[in-house]
């Protein structure tokens, strides 16, 4: 009975030997022989009937970067009878690579070794699924770290490397909180242990006090320890600051472009509810607004919808989760961000990549959380093979189904902008072809499923054999859409709101200067008309000759006063364009000037119909050619001005050019004059441009729309 059991044992250790593809060998120093169980033939693909390993023929199957490294190894093992344990690649007698672990130990007799035996075990696949991983974590857009139980670091990638300003060999296997000593006493530490002891994941935004910076940190359970994904959001969080500022339910909305979004006041209240969150939860704004969220919404008081939207409330600190709401069997990732008035809270549908994420997490749970939390489209192209694997991230960010398709190079460029496919892929195989530069990145165009392009940022780390050869590319792409399309908007809201301060500006000029012209015309003028006349009653009898003389030139003063104010008046009033043409109004400037100076001026005009010019245009038309021609009185020293004024299509253009001075415009800053025209014509989108050369002139150009 116990014979049967021993062999029993005996049979069950073997089948575990072969399932685990563990082989023994026996090394006999003396006689420089080797004996190789079966597993061991077979992991080497040799014949164990008709190949006799010795010392020689078993180190040859090492390939080379690795022989010298085992050949040392055995001998330390035959002169100190030292033991080992490594890891290395042998190539097959059919010349396949393969990753073996070999463990050995020394029989000593009288300090000699007489024999060393050990184990051989076939480990490929599972290191080249870790150094797969490794790949893909070191060409993901995020920075990440690993650390284990005891806070030592295990992994730390490029992005890592960039952000925190140390290099993996200067971190790996060293303490975090020892190497980042200005974190230790933070909340990080607290929020590490958490998820360590809690094995749950935890998302937040952390500020960095060892450089001054805002990062956005995924922290996940991993091994006793944990995997860090993180970003630097810094630039984000004082551009959310300035536009909170300016408008702050009109920033929350504009953060929540593509996804759900709602808002809540201090009340729970609802005041907004955009289209995608009728579509997602299936409520009509006209049914919410107004209404009481928890009183519409009383299942989800139980829920960490409704814990997490107090502590926002409550702390006024911005949170990201993800929660699964029961009625509807959905999961959503949401963001919530507090104000002195509310909540405004965006949130997706995330049910397809959480039920994508379990099924992956069941194979491979650090590929997933890679994914899942950069929500990068990954990608891995074998140019041997010109295949391509397509990340889940290629279906969410831009709808293709990537299961029914066959990824190639060709497949993803013709789906690149025609304007930028070129520069793109002269881009990419300029990197293939120089061994020096094993990075990639471009930014380009994108064509999604629906038609529309999004705007990417894609990452790429070129993979080479041992001659330098490209043979492999990991990489990510990063949908930055959003981010482009704020800046967009951004922009176009702050030349509206410097045209509207421009306009009024003007506006208040010009009433200004018809007010003063008006004074000047009505009270100062007729003053000195009223002084004049007095004068003249003054008779030449009653004073002496040297008064009279006096009286006389006094008079002369005064009606050349009143003849500049008229004239002064004159021109800051500007004519009443309901009864004067635009035309006219010119020509009356170039009378006056014409008629004071004796600078010859010829006006031509083309299409000019008045009918389509608004009086806010012509008036802005009439002062930029009032200005122009009084710098050509005060500075030009010209005698002859060219002005002419085309209309055509939506646009109308001005040309005034002088032949006087001229001036170096690379020296010389522009005037108010000219500053005052710039404005004036920005309010109808106007371009300005100047060309003036010493002794050659000056030429100013002015087109603007007519609507």
């Amino acid at each position: 009975m116990e014979e049967k059991m021993e062999d029993l044992n005996s049979y069950f250790y073997q089948q575990a030997l072969k399932l685990a593809r563990i082989g023994s060998w026996v090394f006999d120093v003396v006689t420089d022989k080797i004996q190789w169980s079966a597993m061991v033939h077979q992991l080497h693909e040799t014949n164990p009937k008709t190949f006799m390993p010795d010392l020689e023929t078993s180190l040859g199957f090492y390939r080379e970067d690795f022989q010298a490294m085992v050949k040392d190894t055995v001998q330390s093992c035959i002169e100190y009878g030292a033991e080992f344990d490594f890891e290395a690649v042998i190539i097959t007698k059919k010349k396949k690579e393969r990753w073996v672990r070999a463990i050995g130990n020394a029989e000593m007799i009288q300090g000699k070794c007489r024999r060393i035996y050990g184990s051989f075990q076939d480990i490929h696949d599972s290191k080249m699924l870790e150094l797969q991983i490794r790949e893909i974590l070191g060409s993901i857009s995020d920075a990440f770290y690993a650390v284990d139980k005891n806070w030592n670091f295990t992994y730390f990638n490029k992005e890592a490397e960039n952000l925190l300003l140390k290099k993996s060999d200067e971190v790996l296997g060293k303490n975090i909180w020892e190497l980042f000593p200005s974190s230790a006493a933070t909340s990080i530490r607290k929020i590490y242990q958490r998820v360590a002891r809690t094995k749950k994941k935890e998302s937040f935004e952390y500020y960095y006090p060892g450089d001054g910076k805002w990062y956005e940190i995924n922290a996940y359970p991993s091994q006793g320890g944990v995997s860090a994904y993180f970003r630097n959001i810094d630039e984000r969080k004082q551009a959310a600051e300035k536009l909170e500022k300016a408008h702050e339910e009109k920033v929350n909305i504009l953060e929540s472009i593509g996804d759900a979004f709602f808002n809540v006041n201090k009340d729970w209240i609802v005041t907004y509810w955009n289209k995608q969150t009728e579509m997602v939860l299936g409520r009509k704004r006209d049914a919410i607004i107004g209404k009481n969220l928890w009183d519409e919404y009383p299942d989800a008081i139980e829920t960490g919808f409704y814990r997490q939207y107090h502590k926002a409330m409550e702390t006024q600190e911005n949170l990201a989760f993800e929660e699964f709401y029961p009625a509807l069997n959905k999961w959503f990732e949401v963001n919530v961000y507090p104000s002195t008035i509310g909540l405004s809270v965006y949130f997706k549908d995330i049910t397809l990549r959480k039920e994508s994420d379990i099924h992956l997490l069941q194979s491979n749970e650090r590929f997933e959380k890679v994914a899942e939390a950069t929500n990068d489209a990954i990608w891995d192209w074998n140019l041997l093979e010109n295949t391509q694997y397509l990340g889940v991230g290629f279906k969410n960010l831009f709808g293709y189904h990537i299961e029914k398709i066959t990824p190639t190079l060709a497949s993803w460029s013709c789906h690149i902008h025609p304007l930028d496919r070129e520069r793109v892929l002269q881009s990419l195989y300029s990197s293939l072809e120089r061994p020096d530069q094993p990075n990639w990145t471009a930014e380009y165009r994108y064509e999604k499923s629906d038609g529309t392009f999004a705007d990417v940022i894609d990452r790429g780390i070129v993979i080479r054999d041992e001659k330098g050869h490209p043979i492999r590319m990991v990489g990510a792409m990063n949908d930055i859409t959003e981010k482009k399309m704020l800046e967009i908007q951004l922009e176009k809201e702050r030349r509206e709101k410097q045209l509207e301060i421009t306009d009024a500006v003007i506006t208040a000029e010009e009433n200004e200067r018809q007010e003063i012209g008006r004074e000047l015309h009505d009270n100062i003028q007729q003053i000195l008309v009223s002084s004049r006349m007095f004068l003249s009653m003054v008779k030449k009898k009653d004073i002496s000759e040297a008064g009279y003389s006096y009286l006389q030139q006094t008079n002369q003063m005064i009606r050349s006063a009143i003849e500049e104010i008229r004239n002064l008046s004159h021109s800051m009033i500007a004519p009443f364009m309901e009864k004067t043409t635009l035309k006219e109004a010119i020509e009356k400037i170039i009378y006056n000037t014409t008629s004071s100076s004796g600078i010859k001026i010829n006006m031509e005009t083309t299409g000019l119909d008045e009918e389509k010019l608004s009086e806010k245009l012509r008036l802005t038309v009439y002062r930029i050619i009032q200005e122009q021609i009084s710098n050509v009185l005060k500075y030009a020293q010209a005698s002859y001005v060219l002005l002419k004024i085309v209309q055509a299509n939506e646009y109308l253009s001005l040309l005034i050019k002088d032949n006087g001075t001229g001036f170096d415009t690379t020296k010389k800053t522009i005037g108010i004059g000219l500053m005052n025209i710039k404005a004036r014509a920005s309010l109808f989108n106007g371009e300005v441009s100047i060309r003036s050369f010493p002794g050659q002139g000056f030429e100013l150009s002015v087109i603007m729309k007519l609507k």
